[in-house]
């Protein structure tokens, strides 16, 4: 891990950077798939009710609003602007939002850092300019920020829906992958509080996001993709303060030499020792994942869920196969299978003889189920819910209950304080995403496949236990 001369705080800064009340977009204004005007686009789009700016000396107005050719010439105060010119202009343009007292500059601009020892040098020159004169800086070589709260959706490119959902889950990272216009949100109406990707990583970075997420109330979970430190000593205490409230799930990429050469010229970091990361998580309770998937799957379960008392868990499945893979993941994840209590035992016995262990399997009693299979279903999900020796569920969600979900499993909701997940099998893709999407909406995390329901549930069970031993060595402490 590196450690750097940290950026002071300029005030609300990073609040303002999501909640701006102004933003001017300066670039090209050309229509097309990238630049200003779909920034522009993506602000009106997706509601943002603050003023908006445009910037561009050649036009005088862009989708009805007024154009205005400086920064500087804007006659009201402004919050936030998003740059997207060629490296060259970015100086000139941050002088002009120091004089304009501007809070926070966004640089979607690329040829910093991360192309040449030229780029290194205008990147230097870009800090110290902000430095100076207190604006705070996001990138170079970022597609920014979004906060469908208030709206703010800053990317440069085309997001091809109409709706990004108000939720709980953070993702911050060193990539445009994380975004609206790289991730299917609407379609997975995946509940976002804000997305964050920090290029570059000048001035604002992981330390002021963990810092800002742990006080924001409407983040219960924070996903965080890093190709490298900037200040190690800070990131580490920033953790040990952020991980008690909320869980933080890390994916860190560089553990093979090739990918951090990738790293270096993707965004000019420096990876550091692989096993040097893995301590630092360990030490502060956070938690790694090892994939991109991961990192969008796994925090669903915190976002809706609550923790797990303990890790005995029961797997309800309609296929022996994906029982016994659900239980290698749960083992290899630090979860055990639950001994079934004689009285859960014997309730399942009644459904059918075949019932009575864990996995719950249903699948040999299914052709004699087959066309009335939600009622034994509901009283198999019930019976292992009640069971006092289950701690958390990975529950199947049969294809042939499409259309049925919220019926069959709405008042399961209301009644349940255990931690469940469901994986839903389908013979229709389509299928399989419309039944997902019915079971997040009753606050359920649902996934393809029970090797993942099980992972999360796993994870949730680490941080809870990670959680509670910090809380008893701060009481310990104090």
């Amino acid at each position: 891990m590196k450690q750097t001369t940290r950026h002071s705080k300029h005030g609300d800064a990073i609040a303002t950077l999501f909640d701006p009340r102004s933003i001017a977009v300066v670039g090209s204004l050309r229509e097309g798939r990238f630049g200003g005007y779909v920034t522009v686009k993506n602000l009106l789009s997706f509601g943002f009710q603050g003023k908006v700016y445009p910037v561009n000396p050649q036009y005088d107005t862009v989708l009805g609003l007024k154009v205005y050719p400086r920064v500087k010439e804007i006659p009201d105060s402004l919050d936030l602007a998003v740059i997207m010119t060629s490296a060259q202009t970015v100086p000139e343009i941050i002088e002009d939002c120091v004089q304009k007292r501007v809070k926070v500059a966004i640089i979607v601009a690329d040829g910093f850092s991360e192309r040449n020892e030229e780029g290194v040098g205008l990147q230097h020159r870009v800090e110290e300019i902000a430095r100076g004169g207190g604006v705070r800086l996001l990138g170079p070589n970022t597609v920014g920020v979004t906060n469908p709260a208030t709206g703010v959706v800053t990317t440069p490119y085309r997001v091809l829906y109409e709706k990004i959902f108000s939720g709980s889950i953070a993702l911050c990272s060193q990539t445009g992958l994380i975004g609206p216009q790289a991730l299917p949100l609407e379609d997975m109406r995946y509940g976002i509080s804000k997305i964050c990707d920090f290029g570059n990583k000048c001035d604002i970075d992981e330390v002021d996001l963990l810092e800002y997420l742990a006080e924001d109330s409407q983040t219960k979970v924070i996903g965080m993709h890093i190709e490298g430190i900037r200040d190690g000593p800070a990131f580490m205490d920033a953790l040990r303060k952020v991980v008690p409230k909320k869980p933080v799930l890390i994916l860190k990429p560089g553990k093979t030499r090739e990918s951090k050469e990738a790293m270096t010229s993707h965004t000019g970091s420096l990876a550091g020792e692989d096993q040097v990361y893995e301590g630092a998580f360990r030490q502060t309770g956070a938690i790694r994942v090892d994939t991109f998937k991961d990192l969008i799957d796994l925090p669903k379960v915190f976002a809706a869920q609550p923790l797990p008392a303990g890790n005995r868990l029961a797997i309800i499945t309609f296929s022996g196969g994906a029982g016994v893979m659900g239980i290698d993941t749960a083992v290899q994840h630090g979860l055990t299978l639950a001994r079934l209590s004689p009285k859960t035992r014997d309730r399942l016995a009644k459904i059918s003889p075949v019932l009575a262990s864990n996995p719950v399997d249903l699948g040999p009693a299914l052709p004699a189920y087959m066309g009335r299979m939600a009622p034994y279903l509901r009283g198999m999900i019930e019976a292992v819910l009640e069971d006092e020796n289950v701690d958390c569920v990975s529950g199947v969600c049969p294809w042939a209950l499409r259309g049925e979900v919220s019926e069959f499993f709405g008042p399961l909701r209301e009644r349940n304080s255990k931690t469940m997940a469901f994986w839903v099998p389908n013979p229709s893709l389509s299928g399989a995403e419309e039944m997902i999407r019915d079971l997040e909406a009753l606050g359920f995390p649902a996934y393809p496949d029970c090797e993942t329901s099980v992972k999360a549930l796993a994870t949730a069970f680490r941080y809870s236990a990670i959680r509670s031993k910090m809380r008893r060595s701060g009481e310990a402490g104090s």
